[in-house]
């Protein structure tokens, strides 16, 4: 048995139970997806990204350490940008003149927060002394390639809040709102496909099927180097989509699952469970990364991408449902909920200065018991919530002194 899988999923556990709300017997929760349940929900959803990420680290995975968190922190995201569309939609239909001016009060800190980070992570590698060459410093610096591989998020994000903006500003556009939203993540999901993990179209035909060749490419020929390079960047971006779908029908949606409250809900978790395997299997038999064995595999990304696809919608319904009888609420997961953001964005500065303590070079570290292990967990996630805190007050300062 490993004590540290018990460890984490006991914290967990125990941290989620914490101000749990009930329903009481034969009712649902009214406040199910108030602002301070949601915010709770991303708080939890920002720890579980967390856990995912030190589940990756190969010590993790050959010890089969949390490994729960290994393979779905797409799903974890899928939640973010359902919290994320709700929200908008919410707050648009509810509040006056909500998208006067909203460009500077919902994209400009997300933009601030992004280029804050920039500066965070190039004193980092200054510091290690990275090896990057002047044209790879200049494009991290601007934004035209991440500094921060995790910081993807942001791109994405801001491209939904645009096209929501537009869209939903536009009396005309209005009334196919949910369409064009649609149509704008499946844009960036084909995107990607098309692209795969590196840019394969530039060059002599096929460079790419020799494996030695990436290690004479410059830099930016490179697998993952350039923007939506890599499945992560679209396969849980549906998630907002559904989250503005449930706001915008949320009475009609409400009426019928309160009379219809079990089997809705018992119907979705089988879905949930069934779709859950048929992804696992696709990864490990389909799979994004094809090119490595020669082919681009457009077809095989297609597949995958629609699967996962579902994976976060009946994610996201299965969540929703399941806090209409309980959900988390409380100020440890409020707080990081409104520093979800910072969290995800700091943490690979965080994983990257404590990987000593797990690998040497490329090779995982074993000391007795795997103590190591519980270490790295330990302090990459107290240093990630310090970070958070820090970063946070940075951000809010730069902002009220910028929209002043």
């Amino acid at each position: 048995m490993n004590y540290i899988n018990i460890v984490v999923y006991s914290i967990l556990l125990i941290s989620v139970l914490v101000g749990i709300q009930i329903a009481p017997k034969n009712k649902l929760r009214e406040d199910s997806l108030s602002l301070d349940a949601m915010t709770s929900l991303k708080g939890l959803m920002a720890i579980c990204v967390i856990l995912h990420h030190i589940s990756q680290k190969a010590a993790f995975q050959q010890t089969k350490t949390i490994p729960i968190f290994e393979h779905i922190g797409f799903l974890f995201v899928g939640v973010f940008f359902f919290c994320s569309g709700y929200g908008l939609y919410k707050s648009f239909s509810t509040k006056e003149n909500y998208l006067k001016g909203f460009l500077k009060k919902r994209v400009l800190p997300i933009v601030i927060s992004y280029y804050v980070m920039v500066g965070i992570y190039a004193i980092f590698y200054l510091i290690r002394q990275e090896n990057f060459s002047i044209d790879q410093w200049i494009c991290k610096l601007t934004g035209l390639t991440m500094i921060n591989s995790q910081s993807w998020y942001v791109y994405v994000i801001i491209i939904m809040y645009i096209a929501f903006y537009f869209v939903f500003k536009n009396e005309k556009l209005r009334k196919h709102g949910l369409l064009i939203l649609f149509l704008v993540i499946i844009a960036q999901g084909a995107l990607f496909i098309f692209l795969n993990h590196f840019p394969w179209y530039i060059g002599d035909d096929g460079w790419w099927k020799n494996p030695s060749a990436f290690g004479k490419a410059p830099w930016w020929k490179r697998p993952c180097a350039l923007l939506f390079e890599g499945e992560w960047w679209v396969n849980s971006t549906i998630g907002f989509f559904v989250g503005v779908f449930i706001a915008k029908n949320e009475k009609a949606l409400t009426e019928y699952v309160e009379k219809n409250y079990l089997s809705c809900f018992v119907i979705t978790t089988i879905s949930f469970i069934a779709i859950t395997f048929v992804g696992n299997y696709a990864l490990k038999n389909i799979s994004y990364w094809t090119e490595f064995g020669g082919n681009l595999g457009m077809k095989e990304k297609s597949i995958c991408y629609i699967i996962q696809g579902f994976q976060v919608v009946m994610t996201i319904l299965f969540v929703v449902l399941l806090m209409k009888k309980v959900f988390v609420k409380n100020k440890f997961y409020n707080f990081f909920g409104k520093a979800s953001l910072e969290v995800y964005l700091i943490q690979e500065l965080v994983l990257f200065s404590f990987a000593f303590l797990i690998e040497k070079g490329n090779k995982p570290i074993f000391k007795y018991h795997n103590y190591n292990l519980a270490i790295f967990a330990v302090w990459v996630i107290l240093c990630v919530l310090i970070g958070a805190i820090i970063y946070r007050w940075i951000n809010v300062s730069l902002t009220k002194k910028l929209k002043k």
